[in-house]
């Protein structure tokens, strides 16, 4: 009986024992939580309304890491209908056709549009120059005609302690990378974040190396209501001068892209009310751009095939942007006056944007007036699902005629090009089979004046282009334990000015996740391969009697690997790029390289 007694007594309290410090240790959770934490968050820019299925090309700040992409245009690899020219290895000038036309991509940071400011690129805007590492989000809107890349400049974490982070990669060609990240928010809504980088590459056989040096900063203030924050973005690169081949003797032809040094500024001053999740919202932008040029004045030189270079070896930009917008859970609404200062004057850009998502049934829209072609034009996209195996996507666009001053000769001379009426349509089927979507459709293009991309060749002329059509597929989705699969491809009716007759990128990832039982919380390891398949497309040139001449590229299909191994929050990655060193040229002359690999680490600290 007393035994029974001492245990009866003994019991609840060991129980009180046991839970006692579990109390307090949530208690105490709970109130570092809450002392961490603030209140408001930096504002972003919109992004539009994704029709597409299976999935859309939208990146997250992790995702941007994983991709294994180094530049903008390996994400635009993976889009249907886009062609990338690149000079060589990530370094190297790189721009990219969208249904053949070279014009048709382009990059909004934060709501700000990026034209291109650099004078040797004729318009046309050199992807490796953005650094993708000051990227929070990425999306890009795959419109019938044009390809328009909304960008969300990294805000770091709502929290009141630090966060730093290092990345360190090495590789091939001396290639080496160096990063580092600090931000910070404080209680009376103070917030300061800043990103370093260093990139460099050294090829001395076939040039296109160089280096990047970038800097990041953003300073604000948050509250609850409304946020002021200012942001600057500078990048110092060097991109060295470039030999071109004749790929099928591997002899130099005596022929270089001159070296090109220069400095791109990009910084604004952005107040923001409301959030763009629900309710109004709105944001003022006064931006700043610039782009100069340090590397020497270049004459004209016809042995050389180079036209005459730019005197004015600095280029300004002012933007005013104000934004204001509607949203909900279905539907979206937001117009746009983007006010521009060039050569004394101000030009208007309004514009203006619907989304909706009812379920089986999303639309979108977008429409603009441009101020320097005088083009007004409208997209719109849609999106049928009645169940849960079927879907329907479509989009089409319309651009009024215009005028555009573009170089027009060998020399770089510039004349007065009428624009044709734009008219664009796309549409896919898609069927899904378990997990896995199978998407089929078709792509037409009217006629357009394809501009040229200077960058490679400033005697490259303009030229005109027919009507084109195309077929799309797309196979997408998980396969089982742990596979997925990401196909898509474009086939043309014939090859093109700056497009390949066919063109298709696969991708198989495998994914293993090991929830050991360790204070790590276990570990994730990502194994993809890749394939680039395309055919041949050509550039266009004038011969010694000024007739059009076609040169075209030297295809093959480049087989790439990566790898990442994630231990809580630090990531070890690696990869190698055209494994079987497959000779192959997206620019006429301009010999891609061989294998190549990558490796480094990313590591996060929260002190």
């Amino acid at each position: 009986m007393l035994a029974c007694a001492v245990l009866s007594i003994a019991a609840p309290l060991r129980a009180q024992v046991r839970s006692a410090p579990d109390s307090i240790l949530k208690a105490r959770a709970d109130s570092l939580a809450k002392a961490d934490s603030v209140t408001g968050s930096l504002p972003v820019a919109e992004v539009p309304v994704l029709t597409e299925v299976g999935m859309t090309h939208r990146w997250s700040r992790d995702s941007l890491f994983s991709s294994g992409a180094l530049t903008l245009a390996d994400f635009l690899d993976r889009v249907p209908g886009y062609a990338s020219l690149r000079g060589r290895f990530y370094m190297a000038p790189q721009v990219g056709s969208y249904n053949g036309d070279v014009s048709r991509v382009r990059l909004f940071l934060d709501g700000v549009e990026l034209e291109s400011l650099d004078q040797r690129g004729g318009g046309i805007t050199d992807l490796s120059v953005f650094p993708v590492a000051a990227l929070e989000e990425l999306v890009v809107e795959r419109g019938a005609s044009e390809l328009r890349l909304h960008m969300r400049s990294w805000r770091g974490p709502d929290r009141i302690t630090a966060q730093t982070r290092a990345d360190v990669y090495t590789g091939d060609n001396r290639s080496n990378t160096f990063r580092g990240y600090v931000a910070r928010r404080a209680k009376n809504g103070f917030a300061f974040q800043t990103m370093l980088q260093q990139r460099s590459t050294d090829d001395r056989r076939l040039g296109g190396d160089g280096d990047a040096t970038t800097v990041f900063t953003r300073l604000g203030i948050v509250k609850a209501r409304w946020s002021l924050d200012g942001t600057l973005l500078r990048v110092r690169s060097t991109q060295q001068s470039l030999t071109l081949f004749n790929l099928p003797s591997y002899l130099a032809t005596g022929r270089e892209l001159p070296r090109h040094d220069h400095v791109q500024r990009e910084a604004y001053l952005r107040f923001g009310m409301g959030d763009q999740n629900r309710g109004s919202w709105l944001q003022l932008i006064a931006a700043s751009r610039q782009n100069a040029e340090n590397t020497p004045f270049q004459s004209a030189n016809g042995s050389l095939g180079f036209a005459r270079d730019s005197s004015d070896t600095t280029t300004t930009s002012t933007q005013y942007v104000a934004t204001a917008g509607w949203s909900s859970p279905r539907l979206r609404l937001s117009v746009t006056e983007r006010l521009r200062r060039t050569s004394g004057q101000f030009l208007h850009q309004p514009s203006a944007r619907i989304g909706a998502d009812l379920g089986r049934l999303s639309v979108s829209g977008y429409a603009e007036r441009n101020p320097f072609s005088k083009v007004t034009s409208a997209d719109a996209f849609a999106r049928l699902q009645p169940v849960r195996w079927l879907a329907v996507t479509g989009a089409l666009s319309f651009g009024t005629t215009g005028v555009r001053s573009l170089a027009v000769d060998s020399l770089g001379t510039e004349g007065e090009v009428t624009l044709p009426v734009a008219r664009s349509a796309r549409g896919d089927v898609g069927l899904r089979l378990g997990r896995l979507w199978l998407q089929a459709g078709g792509i037409v293009r009217d006629s357009a004046v394809l501009l040229a991309p200077r960058i490679f060749d400033r005697s490259t002329p303009v030229v005109g282009d027919g009507r084109v059509l195309g077929a799309t597929f797309t196979v997408v989705g998980p396969l089982f334990k742990g596979f997925a699969l990401h196909v898509s491809g474009v086939r043309w009716e014939n090859a093109g000015w700056y497009r390949p007759q066919t063109e298709v990128r696969s991708e198989l990832t495998w994914r293993y996740h090991w929830t050991g039982k360790t204070r790590t919380g276990g570990f994730d390891f990502v194994l993809t391969g890749d394939t680039d398949y395309r055919t041949a497309s050509y550039v266009p040139a004038l011969g010694a009697n000024g007739t059009l001449v076609r040169l075209p590229t030297f295809p093959a299909t480049p087989v790439g690997l990566r790898a990442e191994f994630t231990l809580k929050d630090a990531t070890i990655s690696a990869q190698v790029r055209n494994i079987l060193n497959v000779p192959y040229t997206t620019v006429p002359g301009l010999l891609m390289p061989g294998p190549l690999t990558i490796y480094g680490v990313r590591w996060t600290f929260w002190n």
